[in-house]
């Protein structure tokens, strides 16, 4: 298998592989800001992971010691895991969170986007303030996609082959749990010229996220 010579979990390996493979389910990833790489990258990545932290975090410590990298996207920021398993994001502008509570759940979620919807398009408070929310968010779609671009089938197949959902119901419940996942994934400034991450829901967004948690008996 490929990325045999990295330190990532099996199953995050076979789901790279599986990719990276597929010229069009790589390209349909890549559409939804998750681009795949070959094992080189992420070997190097990890050679050189806590510089690369540090140039996105600044220095400081990290709620988790575990951390590996996957995949990246157009800003710089990264896909990781966390404690082999928990899928967290370290953003380009000083923000990191956990995602999604397994791979499995993150690689559902991408692949059951539309349209040119992101995942990062869900990272708001009043989106994910109820299932109704939502799912008005979820399926809207550009429906402007040509050919060229269009990656349903390869999309289609990839949901198939895994036993993976469409149901807005269930995307919804897989993000709003993946991003309650506590500890949260944060990082303590250590130095006074830099300052603590904030979440992937903003600067209040951790904090706010606990009330909608509660509230919604997460």
């Amino acid at each position: 298998m490929k990325y045999d010579n990295t330190n990532l979990p099996e199953n995050i390996r076979a789901f790279l592989e599986e990719i990276i493979n597929d010229e069009e389910l790589c390209d349909a990833f890549y559409s939804r800001d998750v681009e795949i790489y070959d094992e080189d990258w992420v070997k190097d990545l990890e050679d050189n992971f806590r510089q690369e932290f540090e140039d996105l975090m600044g220095p400081g410590d990290s709620s988790y010691k575990n951390i590996k990298a996957f995949a990246g996207d157009g800003t710089g920021a990264l896909w990781v895991v966390l404690d082999d398993e928990l899928i967290g994001y370290i953003g380009s502008e000083g923000e990191c969170g956990i995602v999604s509570r397994n791979i499995n759940e993150f690689m559902n979620i991408i692949a059951a986007l539309k349209g040119s919807l992101l995942l990062a398009d869900f990272w708001d408070l009043d989106t994910l303030s109820s299932e109704e929310a939502f799912t008005e968010a979820y399926e809207e779609s550009d429906d402007e996609d040509d050919d060229e671009t269009d990656h349903s089938e390869a999309l289609d197949k990839f949901i198939e082959k895994h036993g993976f959902t469409r149901d807005p119901k269930t995307i919804y419940e897989y993000i709003v749990k993946g991003l309650a996942v506590r500890p949260f994934f944060r990082v303590i400034a250590a130095d006074d010229d830099y300052v603590d991450s904030n979440s992937v829901l903003g600067a209040d967004g951790q904090e706010q996220l606990e009330e909608l948690t509660d509230r919604l008996n997460i």
